[in-house]
């Protein structure tokens, strides 16, 4: 079992950046996920980090996990997580670069690469989500 959580101390968001080999962005929100052991309380392993700021559009600066992690699920759900808290925001369209972390965990987000790089409407997205076609 995995948790998704938000960061809320710089230190602990320096120091998961730095487990992952990931740039620190000072100026960045950011949540986690991690499995957890079968207590469900006690986190075992840090498996990624987004980083990502709020505006008129937000930004997901870095969605990244350790390479034998690339296909887990808990990253699409830690992607979500940000997308929906941006939603919250109301903020209307989220854009992710190309470098922010894996093509393999990118690709699978909802976001589409156009123009280098990944953009997102999450007020249609939030609307339809089975349905979502940024097209």
């Amino acid at each position: 079992m995995y948790i998704v959580r938000p960061i809320a101390e710089r230190e602990k968001q320096k120091k998961i950046c730095a487990a992952l080999s990931v740039p620190y962005i000072a100026n960045a929100l950011s949540y986690y996920a991690a499995n957890l052991a079968p207590d469900r309380e006690t986190v075992t392993e840090i498996i990624g980090i987004c980083q990502f700021t709020v505006g008129d559009i937000g930004q997901i600066l870095t969605l990244s996990c350790p390479p034998a992690f690339t296909e887990d699920e808990a990253m699409i759900v830690l992607c979500r997580a940000v997308m929906y808290l941006m939603r919250r925001a109301g903020i209307k369209r989220a854009v992710m670069f190309p470098d922010a972390g894996p093509v393999e965990i990118l690709s699978k987000t909802g976001f589409v690469l156009r123009d280098d790089l990944y953009h997102m409407d999450l007020e249609a997205f939030y609307k339809a989500p089975c349905k979502y076609n940024a097209e």
